[in-house]
Formats: C-alpha cells, structure tokens, sequence
C-alpha cells in the first residue's frame, strides 16, 4: 500500500480492525462473558451513572426499541435496575446493580489484559497517542 492516501490507509485499516474485533467477539477467543452490547451499556451506566433509555439510545446511536430489548436482557438477569425517575415518575432510569458491576470489572479486567498483551511491543507514548486518536476518532463519529 505504497503511496497510499492517508485516509484511504485509515479507512482500510479502521475496516480491518472492526471485523477482527468482531470476529474475536463472536468466537471461542472472545473475552469475558458479557457481549459486547451488554458490555458497552454497562460501562456506560456504571461510568455516568442511571439513565433513561432514549438517553442511552442516542448516546449508543440506536433504536429506542434496541435500546430497550437489551436493557430488558440485563435487566432480566439482575445486571441493572429499573426505576422511576424521581423529577418525573412517567419516566424510568436504569442503573446498573452490584451483580452488574462485579461481571463488568470482571470482563474489563480481561479485556485489558488482552490489550495488554497485544500492546506489549509498543512504547508508553505510543499507547497514549493511539488512544487519544481513537478518542478523536470516536468523536468525529458523532460531531
């Protein structure tokens, strides 16, 4: 990929690293036993605290009823709780429980150390470039 438009290179690469990270979630070298959507909306509730699902549908970029059918999968085995928004009873939060946290740490702490491992050649300052530009990249995702 000699002389290659830097952005065709990301756009090529950012491809690649979204079917492998698929792949490895989907088969026997998947990490933890959360999936990833559930892993993905745990993080979110035990990192900003409860909220409605029309405000975890935009932040996830779903469907409300998507939203919805996974936060009753969790909710169903105790991962997070349901309750009413005390500033308007009409509405519920979720928040997530202490069973919840415990499997998420619990996966969290395998995926990093699978990142670990992967990242294991490369330098501090490397890691932390590579992350911030994720971030930025992420970012530009929903700007």
């Amino acid at each position: 990929m000699q002389n290659q438009n830097p952005v065709e290179l990301i756009e090529y690469e950012l491809t690649t690293f979204i079917r492998r990270a698929v792949y490895l979630d989907q088969s026997e070298k998947r990490t933890g036993n959360l999936e990833r959507s559930s892993y993905l909306l745990l993080r979110q509730l035990d990192e900003f605290g409860p909220a409605r699902v029309k405000e975890l549908a935009e932040s996830f970029k779903l469907d409300i009823s998507t939203l919805s059918r996974q936060a009753a999968a969790l909710e169903a085995k105790e991962l997070i709780y349901r309750f009413s928004d005390p500033s308007d009873g009409r509405v519920s939060l979720f928040t997530i429980t202490k069973l919840g946290k415990q499997l998420l740490k619990a996966d969290q702490q395998k995926r990093l150390e699978r990142y670990e491992q992967m990242l294991k050649e490369w330098s501090t300052q490397e890691k932390e470039m590579f992350g911030e530009l994720l971030q930025r990249m992420n970012k530009a995702f929903i700007d």
